[in-house]
């Protein structure tokens, strides 16, 4: 069943057309529904398996861009050498305020997904700690949701980092 309001067509459980009959024909771009935003998140303590997590992606025809952002632990921490860091986490806040910043992204850019893994644990220096996937039609959409996913997931999810000082040398 389709419904007629306003020169917005609604076709169910997939997407909202918008009509400008202020043209000549039809200018039809598609804007995805609400809640239709397909979340991945993952917060584990294994080794982020990179070539795997490519293998499993998936979009749609319409997806243009997709961003991948790896985050590695550097070898120093505040200016001084560290081994690995040590993450803690509230592991239910952490997903449910992961949870409330994908409905903030849904709402702000019309992205297809995000998928997001987080380790907690010891990670080594040079080890990945963070994993982060966005598609969207386009490139720019992608690489502003992906920016803003990761800064506010350091201002608000209660994902804690504690330096480990350098293995001493053998």
């Amino acid at each position: 069943m389709i419904s007629r309001l306003a020169g917005i067509d609604t076709v169910p459980n997939e997407c909202i057309i918008a009509i400008d009959l202020r043209h000549d024909g039809f200018h039809t771009p598609t804007i995805p529904r609400p809640h239709l935003l397909k979340r991945q998140l993952t917060i584990t303590v294994a080794p982020i398996d990179e070539p795997s997590l490519t293998a499993g992606r998936q979009l749609s025809r319409d997806m243009g861009a997709v961003v991948c952002f790896l985050g590695v632990v550097r070898g120093d921490e505040e200016g001084k050498p560290i081994g690995a860091i040590e993450y803690e986490t509230f592991l239910r806040m952490a997903e449910h305020q992961f949870h409330l910043l994908f409905d903030e992204i849904e709402k702000r850019w019309p992205v297809e997904s995000v998928r997001l893994v987080h380790r907690i644990g010891v990670v080594a220096v040079n080890e990945p700690s963070l994993w982060v996937e966005v598609v969207a039609p386009h490139r720019g959409e992608a690489f502003a949701a992906c920016q803003w996913l990761i800064d506010q997931m350091k201002r608000v999810v209660p994902i804690w980092k504690k330096p480990i000082g350098p293995r001493p040398s053998a």
